[in-house]
């Protein structure tokens, strides 16, 4: 539908004599136009340009030239002005869509929009952040610190920990429930191509945000030198709940036999092993704050004595029965 644009004022001038024309009764002359009254009283104020057909059929009844300093506009003559200044909005708002820095713009406008109306992004389909429970520091939290330092793994959108299914399921079901009471989210057991050896797997990118939060790393442990975070080892209690989860994942209990003066001994001991340095120097620190004699050389750190040994399943304790199992053999050997 064509347009005619004529100079300031004219318009204006011209419609007036045209409704005189029909005595002023301007609901005849928006009939004649074949539109509404409304529309007619923007034509007159000149807030929009006139329909040039319904010009021209007012022009022929009523028997008045149109001026003839005039332009007619095509149909759609304003969309290239409304999409441009449509286009200039949105790169205000979004910067430029076609590069990967307004695409990431958008995006993060997008999420924030879907953060205040999951309902509304739900019926688009979109898959939202897992809501998880943020616990407070607490003995449990810093003993699944030290299972994570332990034999856990995190990436960008997932935490899992590997447990031996031949002498660990048990534990591996304590791990599950402990993510569970932790987080209040839903856990996962997956195969790997080992015979006895499956992952406990827990995703959402707010839970990985917050054990980043918590001290953890992404990646590889040994390249990123882990370490026990600081609010762990500020609180004797936290310390001892992390060192129960390391030694529970990384660590082992083993009967060894030595000779002194042709005598021969049954003796047990507690080996952890670690590759990441800090990582084994923390371990060696808090057993020694805890009044143990550990010793330690590249790769591990032992506890020897029968007295370390009976004061670690008094203080700290273990929730792998695997190593209370051989503690309670090794009791035996001793009646």
């Amino acid at each position: 539908m064509s347009r005619i644009r004529l100079p300031k004022g004219q318009q204006s001038k011209l419609l007036d004599r045209i409704g005189e024309h029909y005595c002023f009764d301007w609901s005849r002359v928006a009939k004649v136009s074949n539109v509404c009254e409304r529309t007619l009283r923007d034509w007159r104020s000149e807030k929009y340009n006139m329909n040039y057909e319904a010009l021209l059929r007012l022009q022929k009844i009523a028997d008045i030239p149109i001026p003839k300093k005039r332009k007619i506009l095509p149909e759609y003559w304003s969309a290239r002005k409304y999409a441009c200044k449509g286009a200039l909005r949105r790169y205000q708002l979004y910067g430029n869509l076609g590069t990967p820095e307004g695409r990431r713009k958008g995006g993060i406008n997008s999420q924030r929009l879907f953060r205040l109306n999951p309902e509304y992004a739900k019926s688009l389909g979109i898959i939202m952040r897992k809501d998880i429970r943020k616990p407070k520091p607490s003995i449990e939290l810093a003993e699944f610190i030290g299972i994570m330092l332990g034999d856990g793994r995190m990436s960008n959108y997932q935490i899992n920990v590997t447990f031996n299914t031949k002498t660990d399921n048990e534990y591996g079901s304590y791990i599950r429930s402990l993510i569970k009471r932790l987080f209040h989210i839903s856990v996962s057991i997956i195969a790997t191509d080992s015979d006895s050896a499956d992952r406990i797997v827990a995703s959402g990118t707010n839970l990985v945000e917050f054990l980043l939060a918590k001290g953890l790393k992404i990646g590889n442990k040994v390249k990123n030198r882990v370490n026990v975070p600081r609010w762990v080892l500020n609180n004797r209690n936290y310390s001892i709940a992390c060192l129960r989860g390391l030694v529970d994942t990384d660590g082992s209990f083993y009967h060894y036999n030595h000779t002194v003066y042709n005598k021969k001994y049954c003796n047990f001991a507690m080996c952890f092993t670690s590759y990441s340095k800090p990582l084994l120097t923390s371990v060696y620190i808090i057993l020694k704050d805890l009044n143990f004699n550990p010793v330690m050389n590249a790769r591990r750190v032992y506890l020897h004595k029968r007295d370390d040994i009976d004061k670690y399943f008094l203080k700290i304790g273990t929730h792998n029965k695997k190593h209370l199992y051989k503690y309670k053999i090794y009791l035996d050997t001793l009646n």
